[in-house]
C-alpha cells in the first residue's frame, strides 16, 4: 500500500522537505529542552547561580517560541499536502466513476460507492495530515533523545533502548488486528450508508405502508453490527497505551533503581539523571503515539484500499484507442442478429435483427420484461451486444468514439433524471453553450415555458434533488427540452408517456411530436394508443422480434399486438 501511495507523495516532495527540516528542528529542540534541565539542576539548584538562571529563562523562552514556529510550518505543510493527495485521489475515483460501463452502476449500490468517496477518503486524509508528522517528529525525537541519552550514560542508554523493540513488536501486533476490524468497520459503514439512502429514496412508500418500525428495527440492527466492530476495534486500541506503557514502566524502573544508587554514590551528578529521566521519559512518550496513532493508520491503509479498488475497476464497454469519428447520421441503424444477456442464465435479447432508415419513427412494444429497454440501450451503446452487431451508416458501434455517437442521439426516459440544480442548467445541460433564447425557444416547443415562467426565479429557479419540486408531467416536459436544444437526428424515447394524467400526456405527446418532426426515432411504447402513426412497429417477446408492421397490419394479423392492444383497450 506505501509503495502504491508514493507517486503521490512525490508530487508534494518540496513541501515533505521543508516540513521535515522543521520536523526535525523539533526534535533537536525537543533534545535540548533536557540539556537545559541539567543545567538547571546542577549550576542553578545546586550551585546558587542566579545570572546562569536568568539565562536559562531567556533560552527557555526562545527555544519554545522557534519550536512552535516550527510546529505550526510541518503541520500546515504536512496537511496541505495530505489533503491534496487525497483531493486527486478523490478526484481520480471520481473520473473512473465516470468512465464506467452501465453494468457497474447496475451491479453496485450507489451507497457503496457513495462511502468510499467520502467515508474512506475522510478516514485516509486524516491518516496523511497525521502520521507523517508522527513517524518522522516523534521518529527524529526518539533518535536525538536517544543520542542524548549515550552521551549522558551510554551503559544506562542500552538499558533504556533495549525496551524500543518489545514495544515495536506490540504495536505490529495490535496494528494487524486494528488493520482487520478497521475494513470490517469501513464495509459495515456502507451498509448503513445504503440502508439511510435506501430509506430516503423509499419514504413514501415506508409511511404509506406505515413500515417505519421495520425499517427502524433493520437499521437498529446494522447499526449494532457497526457498534460491535467498533467496540472491538476500541478493544485493541485500549490495550496498546497500557500495555506499551507497562513495558516502559519495567525499563525506568531498571534504570531509576540502578541509576538511582548511582548518584547516591557520587557517580554521576544529580542534573545529569534528572536529564536522562527526563529524556527517556520524553524518549517513551513518542513510541506511545505510534501506538495510538496506529488506529488512524490502519484506517487510512483501509480507506487507501478501498478507494483504490474503485480506481482499478475497468469498464466492460470502453473506446478502442483508434476509435473513429462516426459522421452525421445520414442512412440507417442496423442490428444484425444481435444476443445480449445480463447474465448467462438468463437470456434478454436473442437473434435480433432490424432496420431503422432515417426518418422513421419506429415504435418497441410487447410484454414487460421483452427486452425492449436492452435493445435501446444498445443504440447507446451503454452495453456491447454479446453476439452480432449494432451498425449506424454501415460502422460498427464498437469502432467509433462515445462522443460521436452519443452527440448524435437523444433520450427521454420514463424515470426523468434532473440534477438538484436551476431549470437553466437542466435544459442546457446536452449544449452547455445554448443561448437564452436557444433554451426558451425549447422550452417553448416542449411545451415547458409556461410553467416555468410562473416560478419564482423562472429559468434560475432550483428543482430539487429530481426535480422533487415538480410534477411528473413538468419533469417529462423539462427532459424534452433538454433533447430539443441538444437537437440530435436520433431519438430514445422510452416509456416517455407513461404514469402521467390525461392533460399532463397530452401536453407531454405534442411536445414529442414537435421533437420527433424530421428526426429519426425509436420510440419504446407503453400505451400503444401513441404510436399508432408509427412508421413501423416491432413487437417483441422473450427478446425476439415476433412481429413486425404498421399499427393496422399487426391488427390484421391477430398476434401478441392485437392481444395487447385490447387488453389495453379494456384497462382504459
Amino acid at each position: 500500500m506505501t509503495k502504491r501511495l508514493l507517486p503521490y507523495f512525490k508530487e508534494h516532495a518540496f513541501r515533505f522537505g521543508v516540513a521535515l527540516a522543521a520536523m526535525a528542528g523539533v526534535a533537536v529542540l525537543t533534545a535540548g529542552a533536557m540539556w537545559i534541565l541539567k543545567q538547571v539542576v546542577d549550576k542553578v539548584l545546586v550551585e546558587g547561580d542566579l545570572s546562569t538562571l536568568k539565562d536559562i529563562v531567556i533560552l527557555l523562552l526562545i527555544l519554545y517560541f522557534i519550536k512552535g514556529i516550527l510546529a505550526y510550518i510541518h503541520d500546515y505543510l504536512t496537511s496541505y499536502a495530505g489533503q491534496a493527495i487525497v483531493r486527486k485521489m478523490r478526484e481520480q475515483a471520481y473520473r473512473r466513476l465516470n468512465e464506467m460501463s452501465m453494468d457497474f452502476f447496475t451491479a453496485t449500490d450507489s451507497a457503496r460507492i457513495v462511502s468510499r468517496l467520502t467515508n474512506d477518503a475522510m478516514l485516509l486524509q486524516n491518516a496523511l495530515t497525521k502520521i507523517p508528522v508522527m513517524i518522522v517528529r516523534d521518529g527524529l525525537t526518539v533518535v536525538f533523545l536517544a543520542g542524548y541519552l549515550f552521551y549522558l550514560h551510554w551503559k544506562f542508554a542500552l538499558m533504556a533502548l533495549v525496551i524500543l523493540p518489545a514495544a515495536g513488536g506490540l504495536i505490529a501486533r495490535f496494528g494487524k488486528s486494528l488493520r482487520k476490524t478497521s475494513r470490517q468497520g469501513q464495509e459495515k459503514m456502507a451498509d448503513l450508508y445504503a440502508r439511510i439512502r435506501e430509506t430516503i429514496a423509499g419514504a413514501p412508500v415506508v409511511k404509506a405502508y406505515m413500515r417505519e418500525a421495520y425499517e427502524r428495527e433493520r437499521f437498529e440492527a446494522e447499526n449494532a453490527l457497526y457498534f460491535k466492530i467498533c467496540m472491538k476495534n476500541a478493544r485493541v486500541e485500549s490495550m496498546s497505551t497500557p500495555a506499551l506503557e507497562f513495558v516502559g514502566a519495567i525499563g525506568l524502573a531498571v534504570i531509576l533503581w540502578l541509576g538511582g544508587k548511582d548518584v547516591i554514590h557520587g557517580v554521576w551528578t544529580t542534573g545529569a539523571f534528572f536529564a536522562f529521566i527526563g529524556s527517556a521519559l520524553s524518549m517513551y512518550q513518542p513510541v506511545k503515539n505510534f501506538s495510538k496513532s496506529n488506529v488512524t493508520l490502519q484506517q487510512g491503509f483501509t480507506g487507501a484500499e478501498r478507494l483504490f479498488e474503485l480506481m482499478d475497476a475497468r469498464p466492460t464497454v470502453w473506446e478502442k484507442p483508434q476509435a473513429a469519428s462516426l459522421p452525421d447520421f445520414s442512412g440507417e441503424i442496423r442490428l444484425d442478429k444481435v444476443d445480449f444477456f445480463y447474465r448467462r442464465d438468463r437470456p434478454v435479447l436473442h437473434d435480433v435483427s432490424l432496420t431503422i432508415r432515417k426518418g422513421e419513427v419506429v415504435a418497441l412494444v410487447g410484454p414487460s420484461g421483452s427486452g425492449k429497454t436492452t435493445l435501446a440501450a444498445l443504440l447507446l451503446r451503454f452495453y456491447d451486444p454479446v453476439a452480432g452487431s449494432v451498425m449506424l451508416d454501415g460502422r460498427d458501434v464498437r469502432d467509433v468514439t462515445f462522443h460521436s455517437l452519443r452527440r448524435q442521439i437523444g433520450l427521454v426516459t420514463q424515470d426523468t433524471i434532473l440534477f438538484n440544480d436551476s431549470v437553466r442548467l437542466n435544459l442546457s445541460y446536452g449544449k452547455d453553450d445554448a443561448t437564452e433564447g436557444e433554451i426558451i425557444w425549447a422550452a417553448k416547443a416542449a411545451n415547458a415555458w409556461e410553467f416555468i415562467e410562473r416560478l419564482p426565479l423562472k429559468l434560475d429557479t432550483l428543482i430539487g434533488e429530481r426535480g422533487v419540486l415538480l410534477s411528473g408531467g413538468q419533469k417529462q416536459r423539462l427532459a424534452i427540452a433538454r433533447a430539443i436544444l441538444k437537437n440530435p437526428p436520433i431519438l430514445v424515447l422510452d416509456e416517455a408517456t407513461s404514469a402521467l394524467d390525461a392533460q399532463s400526456e397530452r401536453l407531454v405527446q405534442e411536445a414529442m411530436d414537435r421533437l420527433m418532426e424530421n428526426r429519426t426515432a425509436v420510440v419504446i411504447a407503453h400505451r400503444l394508443a401513441t404510436i399508432k402513426n408509427a412508421t413501423k412497429i416491432v413487437v417483441l417477446e422473450h427478446g425476439r422480434i415476433v412481429e413486425t408492421g404498421t399499427h393496422s397490419t399487426l391488427l390484421a394479423a391477430k398476434g401478441l399486438y392485437q392481444k395487447l392492444y385490447e387488453l389495453q383497450l379494456l384497462q382504459d
